[in-house]
């Protein structure tokens, strides 16, 4: 037979306009074998194909069969059958040979049960020691009695003559096909059903045999395909962690930023009204105005607090004997006509005494005038000063 291997888009032939039409899916890797131009084709994948040859090469020439599961696909133009799936019936009568009754098939449906839950029988295969033309018969009853209807298949091995080929039923018989497709695909639902189902070792030396190799190669990278998806399920849980660890700790930042942004906003509005009211204060803490009250030596003054009290609150009155004042006494004869005597304390300062008394610098030049100081840092404990 003629054999055309095709990988993605670099087949341009009938097959690939074909691909172009719409309603069937056809896969990308393939190989064609023989002559598939006819408006019936059948596709089988790999481990498919290679599962029922390997069972039928084992070196133990007997009677074997059992259902192909997939898809049929169709347009106006042409049918597509997709063989995705094999299950091998168990149980059959050595005398009465191959045959599907009801036990055959509850074992069947079983195992489509478990291991192809989403795909169809779209016919089935028959491995015989030896094919005759007694044996087509009698294949031609068992497919008309179990596997009627347009598009089923069946796949024949005829072991003695080593020819595997694929039948349509087709004007009252099985037509051999011309030739047909194998495509490739992770098929890991027939990978799963070849590892629990492999081929046991016959009584010769099948160590050398390909077709035991090709078993062992699909279970070593089924072992591999579930080794990697352990580890892919472990990494995106991890790289998911860290992403929600990186995203919680990014808004506790900016929530935090924002916090101190508002604080900030806060100190430097409450620094600009302290700056308003006590402007001509220095803020930064110096005391350069702030000078200590020169003690007198050998002097001492009562310094008790009702000596200080009664100093404060004495009053002290204009003399009568003053001329009259004919016009409205300016600001400054008003500050200098009534006034409170203040006794000077240790650490007193005229802006200290001022903002005690008024709670205001305000009044802190009248102070001045009234006692005529020149200096006013130069204080000395119980010297007794004017207030207006």
């Amino acid at each position: 037979m003629i054999e055309i291997i095709c990988d993605g888009d670099e087949n341009k032939g009938e097959n690939s306009k074909s691909a172009k039409t719409a309603g069937i899916r056809r896969p990308k890797n393939i190989k064609q074998i023989g002559d598939v131009s006819s408006g019936k084709q059948i596709y089988i994948e790999d481990y498919a194909f290679t599962y029922i040859n390997s069972i039928a090469y084992n070196g133990n020439p007997v009677e074997q069969a059992g259902v192909l599961l997939g898809e049929i696909q169709k347009n106006e133009q042409e049918k597509c059958v997709f063989i995705k799936g094999v299950v091998k019936a168990k149980g059959f009568d050595n005398d009465t040979g191959i045959c599907f009754d009801e036990k055959i098939w509850k074992g069947i449906y079983s195992d489509v049960e478990k291991y192809f839950p989403n795909l169809s029988v779209v016919g089935w295969f028959a491995v015989k020691p030896q094919v005759t033309e007694q044996d087509m018969l009698q294949l031609r009853k068992i497919h008309l009695d179990n596997f009627a209807g347009n598009m089923k298949v069946m796949y024949l091995v005829d072991i003695a003559e080593k020819e595997e080929n694929f039948y349509l039923y087709d004007k009252d018989e099985l037509r051999r096909q011309k030739g047909y497709v194998c495509f490739y695909e992770r098929n890991c639902e027939m990978q799963e059903y070849m590892l629990e189902r492999k081929v046991k070792k016959s009584s010769e030396d099948a160590n050398n045999d390909k077709v035991m190799k090709s078993i062992r190669n699909v279970i070593q990278e089924k072992e591999e395909v579930r080794i990697q998806k352990r580890n892919n399920t472990f990494t995106y849980g991890i790289t998911a962690l860290m992403v929600t660890a990186v995203l919680v700790t990014s808004i506790n930042f900016l929530n935090n930023y924002q916090r101190m942004q508002n604080f900030d906003r806060s100190i430097k509005q409450l620094s600009a009204q302290m700056s308003g009211e006590n402007e001509n204060l220095d803020l930064n803490g110096s005391n350069d105005d702030v000078v200590s009250v020169n003690k007198l030596e050998g002097e001492v003054y009562p310094t008790t607090q009702a000596a200080e009290t009664e100093t404060q609150e004495r009053t002290v009155q204009q003399p009568s004997s003053e001329v009259p004042v004919t016009e409205a006494p300016t600001k400054a004869a008003e500050s200098s006509a009534i006034y409170t005597e203040y006794t000077v304390q240790e650490g007193d300062t005229i802006m200290s005494i001022c903002m005690k008394q008024y709670g205001t610098i305000g009044r802190y030049e009248d102070i001045l005038e009234l006692n005529q100081l020149k200096d006013p840092n130069l204080l000395y404990i119980g010297e007794i000063i004017k207030l207006p």
